[in-house]
């Protein structure tokens, strides 16, 4: 298997439209690794392949674009932060769908689309965004019918819990055909995400008609969110579903420092904020143990600075049973 990081949001920038850049990673079990940012080291199992990435203008410019899905004909929908949904036929033109839902632009806004796997059939499309809510925010999917460039029958599937801050609050969809998963940063409150009791710093599943799977793991445990499928996220803003193996891999921006690079287990605790390998941007150690027993360890991590790892996307063989 290989996967494909995009790194501060370079590739993302530059529309993703250009084929996949796919960076070699070792197999699941090995040890967990590192990577010094002023160079790979010969341990860190993750090769950068600088040499090989290249940047194609397929369209543009846009403003704050985040988030591109590929549509059968070979044309795109690209997300715009502000709120509109463009869609990108490379030399034709592009144009802004319509009726895309209102957003609260801020650091936040329009945030990913992602196409239902039938969308041949279909024409379903999946958006999240953040919502402007009385005394606070919340975090939205949305699934609704793309018909020529017209978004029709619209509603939402799932929406987060409501907080005033607009920062750090994830908002990346991936699908595995049967379910929709969705990341959801801490909201710059570390300590939320170690309670089940709210949806910040979590990966949610649920069914893509907006229902909750039964065998969720904390489905009938008191006072927990049953849409929640793992937590103790800081900010994860690259999520991809591999069908091949079956697996949910996950990207998530550290303090300063302690980037990582996650296998997404069911029910798993990813320690944020009482393990982490990056620090406080004051220098201070922000937990006492990088490796606190009962919490996943990244399968990848990069000290000593953050590189702000953004989407992330696997090279996918032939599918698999569904998460």
């Amino acid at each position: 298997m290989r996967t494909a990081v995009s790194v501060s949001f370079v590739v993302l920038a530059s529309l993703q439209i250009a084929a996949a850049q796919l960076l070699p990673m070792r197999a699941p079990g090995c040890p967990h690794s590192k990577t010094w940012t002023t160079g790979p080291d010969a341990g860190a199992g993750l090769v950068l392949a600088e040499d090989d990435l290249a940047a194609v203008r397929i369209a543009g410019p846009f403003e704050m674009p985040w988030a591109v899905a590929p549509l059968p004909d070979g044309s795109f929908l690209v997300t715009e932060r502000p709120g509109p949904l463009q869609h990108v036929r490379p030399n034709v033109g592009t144009h802004a769908v319509a009726a895309v839902p209102d957003v609260l632009y801020s650091q936040a806004g329009l945030l990913d689309v992602e196409i239902d796997p039938e969308f041949g059939k279909n024409h379903v499309v999946y958006l999240s965004y953040i919502q402007r809510k009385e005394k606070g925010s919340t975090i939205r999917v949305s699934r609704a019918n793309e018909d020529n460039e017209v978004l029709t029958d619209e509603r939402t599937i799932f929406e987060s819990n409501r907080d005033r801050t607009v920062l750090q609050i994830g908002g990346r969809i991936a699908l595995t055909g049967r379910y929709l998963f969705l990341s959801l940063g801490d909201r710059q409150k570390p300590h939320r995400a170690q309670d089940l009791d709210n949806t910040e710093g979590s990966i949610i599943r649920i069914k893509t008609d907006g229902t909750v799977p039964a065998d969720n793991p904390f489905v009938g445990v008191r006072d927990a969110w049953p849409e929640i499928w793992s937590y103790g996220h800081r900010n994860p803003q690259g999520l991809a579903y591999d069908r091949a193996t079956g697996q949910l891999w996950s990207d998530e921006h550290g303090p300063q420092g302690g980037d990582e690079l996650n296998l997404i287990h069911r029910g798993g605790n990813y320690g944020w904020p009482i393990a982490t390998y990056g620090i406080d941007y004051t220098g201070a150690a922000i937990a006492v143990n990088s490796e606190q027993p009962g919490t996943e360890l990244p399968m990848h991590y990069w000290v000593p600075l953050s590189i702000a790892p953004s989407s992330l996307a696997v090279e996918t063989g032939p599918a698999t049973t569904d998460m």
